[in-house]
């Protein structure tokens, strides 16, 4: 069974194209739609190529730690704390414990105070946030 998948990429160029005409033509809507699904399709095949790699390789070296290609590398990689502790034993990982300390501003406090006075708290000040427009879609 071999199925052939063409993607041809001037197709998605006017998806797009039509795509970014949504504010004002609701249509276009279906051509988002056909780039989200193109984009979840190829990511699942890249996902899918990964768990096979991963597989395959274990199965010829459990060390195995990734394959490198001329312009592709497949490389395991570990995520996270590398170690953790017991709480119910902090005194005696105490030596080996960083105490990490850091404040945040409580955003809840500080509108509940603007709203109130009016003005910000003395030595906050808004934070500059990039924008950028976010897509859901409903899932059917």
């Amino acid at each position: 069974m071999n199925d052939l998948i063409v993607i041809d990429p001037k197709q998605i160029a006017v998806f797009a194209d039509e795509g970014g005409k949504f504010l004002f033509k609701p249509q276009a809507e279906e051509q988002i739609i056909k780039i989200h699904e193109t984009i979840k399709m190829l990511q699942d095949w890249e996902d899918k190529i990964k768990e096979q790699i991963e597989k395959m390789g274990k199965e010829i070296n459990p060390n195995f730690k990734g394959v490198k290609g001329e312009r592709v590398n497949c490389i395991l990689r570990k995520f996270g704390s590398k170690y953790e502790y017991d709480w119910k034993q902090k005194d005696v990982c105490m030596p080996f414990l960083k105490e990490k300390v850091y404040y945040s501003v409580d955003a809840d406090k500080v509108d509940k105070y603007l709203k109130e006075v009016k003005e910000l708290p003395e030595g906050i000040v808004e934070a500059h946030r990039d924008e950028k427009l976010a897509m859901t879609f409903d899932e059917e």
